[in-house]
């Protein structure tokens, strides 16, 4: 009879330091910080808000890795007394093919301060790893330059152009 219980002892105590050694692991984690500079901004108003549509080069330090393209919708009714829109953001990879491979990301947009809060919603099939990152973007000194910050919890060896 002792012996079952021993066996069941050790199998549970073989189990808790599974577990607490599973919580001690270091999590993998990557970021990018990439510059998006303004080549173009419009705005386009309709009954129900305004549409407001952006595209520029995407970089990586100095070099040039791709363009973006960022629409945003003000709705009269659900946005505006919090002075905010709902952004789609998507980043195409240079020399990556022809679609481009591409980030999509989705969130909010403040316009006090021009600052984006949100994720990576969708990925074509070389960043799929991405989907789910956290993204924000905040103005830089450059007028229409701004900083965009993927954080993920992936391996930390995958990295976007």
């Amino acid at each position: 009879m002792r012996k079952p219980i021993r066996i069941i002892r050790l199998a549970l105590q073989l189990l808790i330091v599974s577990l607490a050694a599973l919580g001690t692991l270091p999590a993998s984690a990557g970021t990018v910080a990439l510059t998006l500079v303004r080549s173009d901004l419009r705005n386009v108003d309709d009954a129900a808000g305004r549409w407001q549509h952006e595209g520029g080069t995407l970089r990586r330090g100095n070099a040039v890795v791709g363009q973006y393209a960022i629409y945003r919708r003000v709705t009269t009714a659900g946005t505006s007394a919090q002075n905010t829109a709902m952004q789609t953001v998507t980043l195409f990879f240079a020399n990556t093919g022809a679609p481009p491979q591409n980030v999509t990301l989705q969130g909010a947009h403040t316009f006090s301060s021009g600052g984006f809060a949100g994720s990576v919603s969708s990925a074509s099939n070389r960043f799929s790893w991405i989907k789910g990152a956290d993204a924000v973007i905040a103005a830089s000194g450059a007028a229409g330059t701004s900083t965009l910050t993927i954080r993920w919890t992936a391996a930390d060896q995958l990295t976007l152009p």
